[in-house]
């Protein structure tokens, strides 16, 4: 079938709105550099080419290094406005899409790879999302980053499915469509003419699409430098092979096609004449073993990439080696994550993640080698490239202390917050070395009474400014907030008919077409609003206020003013008794909103010092407190942040924990405390009128032997404990909930799963700081199984390399068990490794063995000395 895309069209004059750029940043910072440089551009309309076993791009030798964005069609991280908010499934937004583009480049890549703007199944938010029906919504972002990484000179890399049963799909969604079966790891798909037809007609109808953006076929625009039969493809016959590559070289003639399986090098793929490209992936990555499938590969004449490799082990010394090896042509690393819409970056708990320019001594290292290796590869350093400037979107007045929040930069490595009184120069309030995108919200302890303006500057590591944001005007009263529409998380409703429109820095929303629409927001006790319009003349907008946000709505004249080429902003002030505001289009509309900021009186008001508060948890004089205990204590009235003192002494001297700045009231540590040791506690509770404060003590209980990976006493509530412990989303639904210690006090784990069609289940414990088990001898719990021969895979990453046991249960008995690090293997999947205890980064369970729906309990996890 021959899919058509029908386009939501805006009118014209919003089309050529869109063109329009944002206001520049205010003098002295650097405009935003969005061309790519000269070598880029010359070869922007170039296929690369092969030749023999190399590429070529414009008859020049092009190699490459770059990241994974897996996520850039189709995104599991998308929350709400906090990036803590769990994730959910749906399409990036445009700004993510161009961040994280943009970071790429910053670090020198020339090519990324990412599956989901090919990989997108069996989700309804998916391109196919059932057989033979496709989603034309779906192709809006695919169409976007492919757009984007045009304009910026990067070339794509687009697996067409994937061998695992992740939330964007992958073969076995074809499989379980036609009814076939999925035992023998889905062999039928490789086998039965069905299931390969179902295949072949998604592959045909994705690579035949003309992109919105660009107006090119993607077969035709050399920005897809290859396609991937597939991510990780195991069992792969020569003529299933044969007949796919063929199929694809026979769509996309002048774009280059490449495969692989999860390890190593796949003799079909090394066999095939219609395969340009063998890709090998690498946990952890070793020179050594690069060489060895680089050398196999290139014996038969194909092109060697390491399509996927560690970002935990990117080392210089690696590579360095890896680069001097000219069998190599590329190599991309997994994986890379910009900043979130709202403030922080978007948050990934694999243990691979990477944020520029690293949010932790270790990233940060591996950043910089990850920089300078994509430099060795292609021959240039990497451009110093800026993205959209910083956005304040929210100040929040907290009992008389401001917060800020704001969206970062792509290529800053840090910001400095600005303030200015009534008639005042601007200076830095955020100190004197620049602080990072992950520490919004950040507090002005400083707060002055009265009315105040800020900005953030986003500067480079030198310190030089590199763009600045706009600049917001509050008071000691006031919360603000800044809606850039990219998502509807700000907003508390919207007709659906609104449809976005990406326009340079931003987006434009109005409804298609001889359509009505309304966008809604509810804010209590709103004082003000302005909403920035795009508009070929003066706008015919209406604003209603409503006193409850859902009804009783009411028409208001605001005021407009022009600011900009075809942009107004729209006005009202001195609002009483809303609690909702909202945008109508009438059928005739000729507008599109660019922004929303809004302004609402603070409910966290005070005119005195904090109340009086007390810790709760550990009780005050409590013994026998684990070791990883977190502190909690009840909420100071009036407080707008804590200062905390944990100390061996009673006069608080030399304290284990000095902390200022925590917005609620608890800590948890992220080293454990001494063992058998009374602890003195002082907490501070301050807001713009004072301070009040709180002692207490606590005794720690004596410690297992060995080192304490998680005793479960510290989380203080089930969502705590998932949080620490996400679900394998690969694997089937399993959760994980506190209960009742096993051993000693507190809470245990309990797990419950139900088996199905992916054939695991398991949680992920990445450690906040990696644990030393050297002088250990293996790994003790307590268990408690739910069932008669069930089982539990114990898996952990030690310097890079995966190890595991499954132990097998008899009986339904509480027990202890110890597992010496002699009886653990790499699984079957993972590169084999000595085993340097030195670094343990992360431990995952996966229980199993059973049939039906199933539950596990596990305390006291420790690495035990003999």
């Amino acid at each position: 079938m021959t899919l058509r895309i029908r386009r939501t069209v805006v009118v014209a004059v919003l089309a050529a709105l869109a063109t329009t750029a944002l206001p520049a940043p205010p003098a002295g910072a650097g405009a935003r550099q969005q061309a790519p440089d000269e070598s880029a551009r010359r070869a922007d309309h170039t296929f690369v080419v092969r030749d023999g076993t190399r590429l070529t791009l414009a008859g020049r030798p092009f190699r490459f290094a770059g990241p994974n964005m897996y996520w850039l069609g189709l995104d599991e991280n998308v929350g709400g406005t906090d990036p803590a908010d769990p994730p959910a499934v749906d399409h990036p937004t445009y700004f993510r899409i161009r961040d994280g583009l943009t970071t790429a480049r910053r670090m020198g890549a020339t090519v990324v790879r990412a599956h989901t703007l090919g990989v997108s199944t069996g989700h309804p938010r998916s391109l196919e999302p059932s057989l033979g029906e496709f989603n034309p919504e779906a192709f809006d972002r695919i169409d976007y980053a492919i757009a984007e990484a045009r304009r910026q000179g990067l070339r794509l890399i687009v697996p067409l499915t994937d061998n695992w049963q992740y939330y964007h799909g992958g073969r076995y969604d074809f499989l379980r469509w036609l009814g076939l079966s999925t035992d023998d790891d889905g062999a039928a798909f490789y086998t039965d003419p069905a299931a390969r037809a179902a295949f072949k007609e998604y592959v045909r109808t994705l690579l035949t699409h003309v992109n919105r953006y660009t107006g090119t076929a993607y077969t035709d625009d050399p920005t897809i430098m290859a396609w991937e039969l597939g991510n990780e493809l195991n069992g792969m016959t020569a003529d299933w092979v044969d007949d796919l590559a063929g199929h694809v070289r026979t769509l996309a003639p002048r774009q280059l096609v490449a495969a692989g399986s999860q390890h190593g090098v796949d003799p079909a793929v090394l066999a095939s004449p219609h395969v340009d490209i063998s890709d090998s992936h690498y946990y952890p990555p070793t020179a050594a073993g690069i060489a060895a499938d680089a050398a196999a590969a290139t014996a038969a004449g194909k092109v060697y990439v390491a399509g996927e490799f560690g970002s935990g082990q990117a080392t210089d010394e690696l590579l360095n080696q890896v680069a001097a090896n000219p069998d190599v042509t590329g190599a991309l690393f997994w994986s890379l994550f910009g900043h979130h819409d709202h403030h922080g970056f978007v948050p990934h708990g694999d243990g691979f993640t990477v944020h520029y320019p690293g949010d932790t001594p270790a990233m940060r290292t591996a950043v910089t080698a990850l920089t300078r290796f994509a430099g060795r590869m292609s021959g240039r350093p990497a451009p110093a490239v800026t993205g959209d400037r910083p956005l304040l979107t929210a100040v929040d007045a907290d009992y008389g202390i401001n917060t800020l929040r704001w969206r970062g930069t792509a290529g800053a490595t840090g910001y400095l917050v600005q303030r200015r009184g009534p008639g005042g120069a601007w200076a830095t309030v955020s100190g004197t070395e620049p602080v990072g995108a992950d520490d919004a919200p950040w507090f002005d302890l400083t707060t002055p009474t009265g009315p105040v303006s800020y900005r953030v500057v986003a500067v480079d590591a030198t310190g030089a400014a590199l763009a600045v944001s706009r600049t917001v005007g509050t008071t000691g009263s006031q919360d603000q907030v800044y809606d850039p529409l990219e998502d509807w998380f700000v907003s508390a409703g919207h007709s659906d008919s609104l449809r976005r429109t990406p326009a340079g820095d931003g987006v434009l929303v109005a409804p298609g077409r001889g359509r009505s629409g309304e966008l809604r927001y509810r804010r209590a006790d709103l004082t003000a609003a302005t909403v920035t319009v795009a508009s070929s003349g003066r706008p015919r907008a209406v604003l209603q206020v409503s006193a409850d946000g859902t009804s009783g709505w009411r028409t208001v004249r605001p005021r407009i003013d022009r600011v900009g080429p075809g942009r107004y902003a729209l006005s009202v002030a001195g609002l009483r008794g809303v609690d909702g505001m909202r945008v109508v289009w009438g059928r005739d509309a000729r507008f599109a909103v660019a922004s929303v900021a809004l302004t609402a009186r603070s409910d966290s008001t005070a005119s005195t010092a904090p109340g009086a508060f007390a810790l709760t948890a550990p009780a005050p004089d409590a013994t026998g407190v684990s070791r990883l205990a977190a502190l909690d204590w009840s909420a100071a009235p009036g407080a707008a942040y804590y200062s905390l003192t944990v100390s061996a002494h009673a006069d608080l001297s030399a304290p284990l924990v000095a902390v200022s700045g925590l917005r609620t009231p608890g800590f948890t540590p992220t080293t454990a405390w001494p063992a058998g040791t009374t602890l003195h506690v002082r907490i501070t509770a301050t807001n713009g009128y004072g301070s009040t404060t709180a002692t207490a003590a606590f005794t720690t209980r004596a410690d297992l032997p060995g080192v304490v990976v998680d005793d479960f006493d510290t989380y203080p509530s089930d969502a705590a404990l998932a949080a620490d412990y996400p679900r394998n989303t690969g694997g089937d639904p399993i959760t994980a909930t506190l209960a009742p210690a096993g051993e000693g006090s507190g809470h245990s784990m309990r797990l419950d799963w139900t088996p199905g069609a992916s054939g695991y289940a398991g949680v992920i414990r990445n450690l906040s700081v990696p644990q030393d088990w050297r002088g250990t001898t293996g790994l003790r719990m307590w268990v408690e199984p739910g069932a008669d021969g069930q089982q539990l895979t114990v898996q952990f990453v030690a310097s890079g390399f995966y190890w595991e046991k499954t132990l097998t249960f008899a009986g339904t008995e509480a027990r202890v068990v110890q597992v010496p690090f002699g009886d653990f293997a790499p699984p079957p999947w993972a590169t084999p490794g000595p085993l340097d205890l030195g670094s343990v980064t992360q431990m995952s369970l996966y229980p199993g063995g059973t049939t039906g729906a199933s539950s596990l309990r596990i305390d006291s996890v420790a690495a035990y000395a003999s």
